[in-house]
């Protein structure tokens, strides 16, 4: 992807987010008393300008350990702040209250910056993060810094063997598989869908 077409799709997630944003925050937006901020836990995916708890894979992609902060709220699901000195949009859909909608805040946006973690990873699984993709053998807290967290729809537990994402370009799902010692042993779904997520060496 070009330079040129990389600050095009910036540029889009920024004019959306505003507009989303000053048109939600329109009415019954709330200051939160205390901001949330820190750094983004991992790569973001804005689809249609809203960084959403679905996490839909594909588009344009927020890097991990961009600065963040967090401070205002919209009934149990929207979140607004600025990411990376970019004005932003959060949802989460699966929320049923603002404590859920706030756990999930506190899960993309943590206090420490995860770029002194990923410095420490293999140079293939710095590749990987930094282009948003898994390649066999990550452990789970990689596959998340390169993903992001999956729907809690589709993933109920993150201990469990099988974490299910969805790519924009397919609208299919990806299975990340986990085998016995925690890392990935491979991946599930239709194999263009597939390959939107495999890295490869």
């Amino acid at each position: 992807m070009s330079l040129l077409h990389t600050l095009r799709l910036h540029r889009i997630f920024a004019v959306f987010a505003f507009v989303g944003g000053f048109l939600l925050l329109s009415g019954c937006a709330t200051k939160l008393t205390q901001p949330i901020t820190g750094y983004t836990c991992c790569n973001l995916r804005p689809d249609y300008g809203w960084v959403s708890s679905t996490n839909m894979l594909g588009g344009a992609i927020v890097p991990a350990g961009e600065s963040a902060v967090i401070d205002t709220v919209k009934r149990d699901k929207y979140a607004y702040g600025m990411i990376g000195g970019d004005y932003v949009s959060l949802r989460d859909d699966t929320a049923r209250s603002k404590e859920d909608m706030q756990r999930w805040m506190r899960q993309i946006v943590v206090p420490t910056d995860p770029k002194l973690t990923l410095v420490t990873w293999s140079p293939d699984v710095q590749k990987a993060v930094y282009s948003a993709r898994v390649v066999v053998g990550m452990t789970r807290p990689q596959v998340l810094m390169s993903l992001s967290y999956p729907s809690r729809n589709d993933t109920k537990d993150l201990d469990g063997n099988t974490w299910r994402y969805w790519t924009t370009q397919e609208d299919e799902p990806v299975d990340i598989l986990f085998g016995a010692d925690g890392a990935v042993s491979g991946f599930s779904g239709k194999p263009s869908a597939v390959r939107t997520v495999e890295f490869k060496r």
